[in-house]
């Protein structure tokens, strides 16, 4: 069933095709549905190949899931939507695994945690345009420990901020991410990572106009993953803020910029 929006664009159903917007995309995207039953897909052996395409899409997905569990914190930053890119990411992952067979292949990203290296949140303006200098940071996967060392930050000479908006912080986030392995109908990691969470830390809002001096941010993970099977994510973002008064600063929502600093 499809809807009219106060902009008088439609969202939903409309006979033969789908209505719906995406972030980071200003105008509708249309769809038109068709192709086979969801039923004859699950069991028809001409589709025997989809299945296995299928099963192997939802394992990437589901850790595309996981690593956007470990920079949500960061995801008021973002200007468009992450998932589908981080997807892509994940293919070479899970073609590292040679012994399974296709449709069952696993996604052990503690064998390439490189390919997040730097991984942008943003399309539009990112970090590193806005933040121009190194960010220092040295971690230990065994103690769960990182130190994000941030230069001082000089308005027009490494900091470049939009003029529109007169405080800024920077945030850390601390990320565990599970490999994930087949299982009948899901991808789940070889042990219990429900209690995992991310582990954030921010500076102080500084006035952009004066910029900040040199801070260091240090961050112990307080949960010891349950086996060997996991990679670590350091991500770095700058927020903006408002002055809702002479003591109070406001986040400004949907704005700012993150990437993954570091991986291992």
């Amino acid at each position: 069933m499809a809807r009219i929006n106060p902009d008088s664009s439609f969202t939903g159903s409309l006979g033969s095709l789908s209505f719906y917007h995406m972030r980071g995309v200003d105008k509708p995207i249309v769809r038109t549905k068709g192709g086979a039953s969801k039923q004859k897909i699950k069991t028809h052996p001409r589709f025997e190949s989809t299945r296995r395409i299928n099963a192997e899409f939802g394992g990437r997905a589901t850790a595309s899931k996981w690593i956007m569990r470990m920079l949500w914190p960061q995801k008021a930053l973002a200007d468009h939507n992450i998932a589908g890119p981080l997807n892509a990411l994940m293919k070479p992952v899970q073609a590292l695994d040679l012994a399974s067979a296709d449709g069952q292949r696993h996604i052990p990203l503690s064998q390439y945690p490189s390919i997040l290296d730097g991984f942008s949140l943003n399309r539009k303006t990112g970090f590193d345009s806005i933040v121009r200098t190194h960010i220092g940071c040295s971690l230990s996967r065994e103690k769960l420990q990182v130190r994000v060392d941030i230069p001082a930050l000089l308005p027009g000479i490494n900091l470049h901020m939009p003029k529109t908006h007169p405080w800024y912080a920077i945030t850390v986030v601390f990320g565990i991410i599970p490999d994930l392995f087949y299982a009948p109908y899901q991808y789940i990691p070889m042990n219990e990572y429900g209690g995992v969470a991310p582990l954030v830390r921010m500076t102080d809002w500084y006035p952009a106009l004066e910029g900040s001096a040199d801070t260091t941010l240090e961050l112990i993970h307080p949960i010891t993953p349950p086996d060997e099977y996991f990679s670590i994510m350091i991500s770095i973002g700058i927020r903006f803020g408002m002055s809702r008064s002479a003591t109070q600063i406001d986040q400004v929502p949907h704005a700012g910029a993150a990437r993954v600093l570091a991986m291992a």
